[in-house]
């Protein structure tokens, strides 16, 4: 699986691209996918094919399926069939942090809970009600602010209160405060983490873990597909974070993924050599003739690899292992281990139905055998016979047989899928569970990407030690708890 530095503005359920998706499905972290307009994330399932034009150039913006519901109420299903569909940019509604800003209004952040609550289908219907001016993000201050903060907005936030009062208006402030009063659960913080983050014995650092855990999910998931050693990920890491000029494994790598996507284009005859700077070339051309722009990293900075700095070192590496993903052979490996999958599966429910004939058998012949008997206790000797005629054990052995294989096979085909968080913070708080990262528990990765409207977020991420498992758990506690409370609450609202 792969993964990829990112934000989510709209705060739903899209985060950082930790995953690799088979199908090309709803993955905040889609590889080889484009970005949607709303959360910027890369994503494989994003839709939308506006009509809108600027002057002779058709607008090419996308939006993922929760951004379209959860921000203009749009249905991605819906939308995808529209042959006259124009996007929320091109309508003028567009209230992505990027839009509202070139409209000389604040970013909302996360608006859909109080959309919801306020009975609007979405944060568009709110802003037009309420007024776009109304909501918008507030950073959180920082400790050593805070007191200062406090002192400067008070004036102004009374003068606000006293206006909103008078006009018989319900702030934000006051809904949370009568939220706190209905709510019974005790508010549960994250733990702080470990800066230090030991993965196959290499400490990584805050800021540099979210590229090595991308390229690492990606070569667990098709390392054997590329004919990738044991260790070699691992390798190719420890060289680019040891501070040498000298990386001779991972122009290697580099190598073997380039080869993969230029023979998937056509190009029999590539030859790249790692002792020339042929492969740097190869790469060069490749970026210029697929026209690919990757932000903070275009191609005039390709001018010599030993010029690019650590960061942009790992996003040539990853983004390479992007491109991989679209090949025929990394797809030809996600299609038969789905196959495979979907074989066992038929194969596991034909055993089921066998051993429900089985039983259903049995339950006959019991039944015949005490009619027979005119009700009377049958023997043991009576009872074995017709057990041994019912073949028990060859039938359960091949329904053993086929659930080992599912198992088998959904392992494998499970790691083409797209790695979901374990859970998402409002604060901006991500925390994640990789195969890469398999340290004592809790094995939990913490990713603090700042804040969901930030336009650049800068990532940091963090570990957590043995005795912090507790605090953990009963976060996650709390965090299942507290979106039970508003499962009932919706419900309860419906239902009334």
């Amino acid at each position: 699986m792969a993964m990829e530095n990112s934000k989510q503005e709209s705060g739903e359920t899209q985060i950082p691209n930790l995953g690799v998706t088979a199908t090309g499905a709803t993955t905040p972290c889609s590889i080889g996918g484009k970005y949607c307009h709303q959360c910027r994330q890369k994503r494989t399932d994003v839709v939308g094919s506006c009509v809108a034009k600027k002057r002779s150039t058709t607008c090419l913006l996308k939006f993922c399926p929760m951004c379209l519901i959860n921000r203009y109420g749009e249905n991605a299903e819906e939308v995808a069939l529209k042959t006259d569909w124009i996007c929320p940019k091109c309508r003028g509604i567009c209230n992505c942090s990027l839009c509202r800003k070139k409209r000389g209004q604040r970013p909302t952040g996360i608006l859909v809970y109080q959309a919801k609550e306020t009975g609007c289908s979405s944060v568009s219907e709110l802003l037009e009600t309420e007024g776009a001016d109304k909501f918008f993000y507030k950073k959180k201050a920082k400790p050593e602010d805070a007191a200062v903060a406090s002192s400067q907005n008070q004036g102004e936030e009374n003068t606000v209160m006293d206006i909103n009062n008078a006009c018989g208006i319900e702030t934000a402030a006051v809904k949370k405060g009568k939220k706190k009063e209905e709510d019974q659960l005790e508010e549960v913080k994250i733990p702080q983490g470990i800066s230090s983050i030991p993965v196959s014995g290499i400490d990584l650092p805050p800021e540099n873990a979210g590229d090595v855990f991308q390229f690492l999910e990606f070569c667990l998931a098709f390392g054997k597909t590329l004919d990738l050693k044991k260790g070699e990920a691992e390798c190719v890491i420890r060289e680019m974070l040891s501070g040498s000029q000298q990386h001779p494994m991972v122009i290697q790598m580099i190598i073997k993924l380039l080869t993969v996507i230029l023979e998937d284009r056509g190009e029999t005859s590539v030859c790249l050599s790692a002792t020339d700077d042929s492969w740097f070339t190869a790469i060069r051309k490749y970026l210029v003739e697929s026209e690919v722009q990757i932000d903070g990293f275009p191609a005039q900075m390709l001018q010599e690899y030993e010029k690019l700095d650590l960061k942009n070192r790992f996003k040539l590496l990853n983004f390479l292992c992007d491109e991989t993903l679209g090949t025929s052979l990394i797809r030809n490996f996600i299609d038969d281990s789905f196959a495979k999958k979907q074989e066992a599966k038929d194969k596991l429910k034909a055993a089921k139905n066998k051993v429900n004939q089985h039983e259903q058998k049995l339950q006959h012949e019991f039944a015949k055998a005490v009619s027979e008997s005119n009700g009377t206790l049958l023997s043991n000797e009576k009872w074995h016979a017709i057990l041994s005629q019912t073949n028990d054990e060859e039938v359960h052995s091949e329904m053993l047989e086929a659930s080992e294989m599912l198992s088998k096979v959904s392992k494998k085909s499970d790691d083409t899928h797209r790695t979901k968080p374990v859970e998402l913070d409002e604060n901006g708080f991500i925390l994640w569970k990789l195969k890469s990262y398999n340290n004592e528990e809790p094995n939990l990765l913490l990713q603090d990407i700042g804040s969901w409207d930030e336009v650049c977020a800068h990532e940091k991420w963090f570990a957590f030690s043995s005795e912090q498992k507790p605090e953990i758990e009963k976060y996650l506690s709390f965090k299942r708890m507290k979106r039970l409370e508003a499962k009932r609450k919706t419900k309860t609202i419906v239902e009334s």
